[in-house]
């Protein structure tokens, strides 16, 4: 018993130094910026579960949930196995989804600046395109570290920035399929995760001029038709997520950076 109750001391302790003391440990000023992005997640938990007498208050307290528990995927990570790739994840992925997670979650669905500050969208895709294509960096850099130890060749940085791109892609669709899914799974309470709703636009438009501020539909590709609407903010999403990949892409083009050897990297380009 005693035995293993020092195994279990010895998993904690060993999985808490990969938290604060290896190479890919957070810095302390990155904890700060995920903690307040915690906090504000579980103070918007508190008010959605008790304060808020929206109809749809219990299912925007389990979104904004969902969310918080985003707030913890590097401390997740870290709980794989050594040969996982997860583990040679760095800890800034974070730094990057922690304000993405508020963005989305706090502003945009439950303030519903998606419709009342339309540029939200946009800026939102835009900006996760770019960031999915640096943490794809950063997974198939983790890969090629993990691989690498066993004795594997490594890849060539074209071939990862090129991944990476990839990855920013299917990570954009992935969530438009998540969207789609989470809508149609209540057929009495149908959600609004795509915003497809026309009436809830319109709505918006409305409320906004009875506060003497003038928006309009939050689409900047006109749907000429109100039945398509809900297409053209999911193609527009699209759009966005994969514009923000090829940004991503050039920066990685002309600034390859920290696990793989920058003149390699350079060198590689040029050819």
């Amino acid at each position: 018993m005693t035995e293993t109750k020092e195994k279990k001391k010895n998993i904690v302790a060993d999985y808490f130094d990969r938290l604060f003391h290896s190479e890919n440990s957070p810095k302390k000023w990155e904890l700060a910026i995920w903690w307040a992005a915690r906090t504000v997640l579980i103070a918007t938990l508190v008010h959605a579960l008790f304060i808020n007498k929206a109809d749809d208050h219990a299912k925007m307290a389990l979104q904004v949930f969902g969310n918080m528990l985003g707030q913890f995927v590097w401390e997740i990570f870290m709980m794989f196995p050594k040969k996982s790739f997860l583990r040679h994840i760095p800890a800034y992925i974070q730094d990057i989804s922690a304000p993405a997670l508020i963005g989305g979650s706090l502003f945009g669905a439950y303030l519903n600046f998606y419709y009342s500050a339309p540029v939200l969208d946009i800026v939102m895709h835009t900006v996760g395109g770019v960031a999915c294509t640096l943490i794809g960096y950063e997974i198939f850099t983790a890969m090629e570290k993990r691989d690498t130890r066993r004795g594997d060749t490594k890849s060539s940085i074209a071939i990862i920035v090129f991944g990476a791109f990839c990855f920013s892609f299917v990570a954009g669709n992935i969530w438009e399929l998540f969207e789609f899914t989470a809508d149609q799974l209540n057929p009495v309470h149908p959600g609004d995760a795509q915003h497809w709703s026309y009436d809830l636009a319109v709505q918006a438009i409305e409320d906004a001029k009875a506060l003497g501020k003038t928006i309009d539909l939050p689409n900047f590709i006109d749907p000429r038709d109100p039945m398509r609407y809900g297409l053209i903010d999911t193609m527009e999403d699209m759009i966005c997520n994969t514009v923000g990949g090829f940004i991503g892409w050039v920066i990685l083009k002309f600034v390859p950076y920290h696990h793989l050897d920058r003149k390699r990297a350079l060198k590689e380009l040029e050819k």
